[in-house]
């Protein structure tokens, strides 16, 4: 929340500091005491202003006041969502700040690796919860008191974490295919169900 607060104030910073940078400020020396007052509004839009000399000759000097630049405000909104990315697990692409093209779907999981141990974490967390709430279901649905030994037997299936692409399913089938050939049995060592639960493909 520290840190979502802290990009609001970035973002709010950077639409003062663009109407400034739309509008810069400009200034006018040199003008005589008795030249008439201009209009701000209109001396800023205008496309064209014509200043004449006086009657000594001179004529006034225009200029412009340096505007500050954007960049300071991006970089500080960068360096908020690299901060964010490290609490959630995130990368700096999935929060819209694109910094390379990865070279292979390998390299897009291992920068997800982080997310991925925490959903694999948050999986076996909830695991248990499930696994209860079924063992106290079954209790009152039956009105037996069970034993847990059943329950703690029972496994919850979870689908892969990222689903896999058309490289990972070729690894997964070499993979399948080596162990059930090394594992001399009559039935394959990994069957339909196995694969279901290797690639979430039904």
């Amino acid at each position: 929340m520290g840190y979502a607060n802290s990009a609001m104030r970035t973002v709010k910073r950077m639409e003062i500091a663009s109407e400034f940078y739309s509008f810069p400020q400009k200034y006018a020396t040199g003008l005589s005491q008795d030249a008439e007052q201009m209009d701000t509004w209109k001396a800023t839009m205008s496309a064209m202003l014509t200043f004449t000399k006086d009657e000594d000759g001179d004529k006034p000097t225009l200029g412009q006041f340096q505007v500050g630049s954007m960049g300071p405000h991006v970089e500080q909104l960068k360096s908020i969502a690299s901060l964010f990315a490290g609490e959630t697990g995130l990368t700096l692409d999935d929060l819209g700040f694109v910094t390379s093209n990865p070279s292979s779907a390998e390299a897009i999981k291992a920068s997800h690796e982080g997310l991925r141990l925490m959903a694999a974490k948050a999986q076996r967390c909830f695991s248990v919860g499930f696994k209860n709430v079924g063992y106290i279901g079954a209790c009152i649905r039956d009105n037996v008191n069970y034993q847990r030994e059943e329950v703690f037997k029972t496994k919850v299936m979870w689908r892969p974490v990222f689903e896999p692409d058309a490289a990972m399913l070729s690894l997964i089938g070499d993979g399948v295919l080596k162990l059930n050939q090394a594992m001399e049995t009559n039935s394959p060592y990994i069957d339909a169900d196995k694969m279901r639960r290797l690639t979430g493909i039904e």
